[in-house]
């Protein structure tokens, strides 16, 4: 009996150390992604003089509602479909995305689940240092990224941004534009370790409908591997005074096709003013 006993507390103290492990891992988790979207949000320093942009890149913001000062960022929630392996299904997520509108920052949290577990995932670019980090409920990492790498993946991942953000278009001076042609524009900036750039495609009316970039680095096992990147905007819709895409594709191009991972749409979209956390 006595015997009985001891094991019986020792059950339980061990599953009270799990509970506590898993509380702490799970805070320390959602304190990192609190501070880092507090970083995204922080106001910036507006710009100096007018940013010098080719005329179908400034042409293209004025049309969506950007504005010169603006706001210091924006607040968008995704409804997406995520494949983090092809031999998956595709998971469904709700997301939130922060966008800084001075400088290359943002921050992504997307959360569904994995193995009938809750999976939150951190996607960021602050202070000129990129991030990628996934955990089950919390506490198990399945994904994580950092170095030169995710550095210039996740500034990437800002420029990419940039069809939904006109107020960064005009607002932010850590970017560097050079039309190529006459719908074809890249769009630069620089990370902690190096620049990255992508190229953003017109349409004969002025609108953004799909970006490049032809070395972004992609997992592949533990190394990366530069790969041709693609995205597909469209369904452009009103949101407040915002003409924006309010839908995505991005795919990496492969050598046995297109691997299209993402699929996502804007449902709700808020300027910093408007924003209740």
């Amino acid at each position: 009996m006595k015997w009985g006993r001891a094991m019986l507390l020792l059950v339980i103290v061990g599953l009270a150390g799990v509970a506590a492990y898993v509380w702490f891992e799970s805070r320390n988790f959602e304190t990192l992604i609190a501070g880092l979207r507090e970083r995204v949000i922080a106001a910036g320093e507006p710009a100096a003089a007018a940013i010098e942009l080719p005329d179908i890149v400034r042409a293209y913001a004025m049309r969506a509602g950007g504005s010169i000062g603006g706001p210091a960022f924006v607040h968008l929630r995704h409804r997406a479909t995520l494949v983090t392996d092809q031999r998956r299904p595709p998971m469904d997520i709700g997301a939130d995305q922060w966008l800084a509108t001075r400088r290359t920052d943002l921050a992504w949290v997307g959360r569904g689940s994995m193995f009938g577990l809750p999976v939150s995932v951190i996607d960021s670019f602050v202070g000129g240092t990129g991030l990628l980090e996934a955990r089950l409920a919390g506490v198990l990492p399945v994904a994580k990224g950092l170095g030169a790498d995710f550095d210039k993946g996740e500034l990437q991942r800002y420029l990419s941004e940039l069809p939904v953000h006109p107020d960064a278009i005009l607002n932010n001076m850590q970017l560097r534009w050079r039309q190529i042609e006459g719908g074809v524009v890249e769009v630069s900036g620089t990370s902690r370790t190096g620049p990255a750039s992508v190229r953003l495609f017109f349409d004969a009316s002025g609108d953004i409908v799909s970006l490049d970039a032809a070395d972004r680095p992609m997992t592949v096992g533990s190394t990366t591997v530069p790969t041709l990147w693609k995205g597909h905007f469209s369904k452009y819709k009103q949101f407040g005074r915002y003409r924006i895409p309010s839908y995505g594709e991005v795919s990496w191009v492969l050598s046995e096709g297109p691997f299209t991972y993402w699929k996502g749409e804007i449902v709700a979209y808020e300027p910093s003013s408007d924003v209740n956390f």
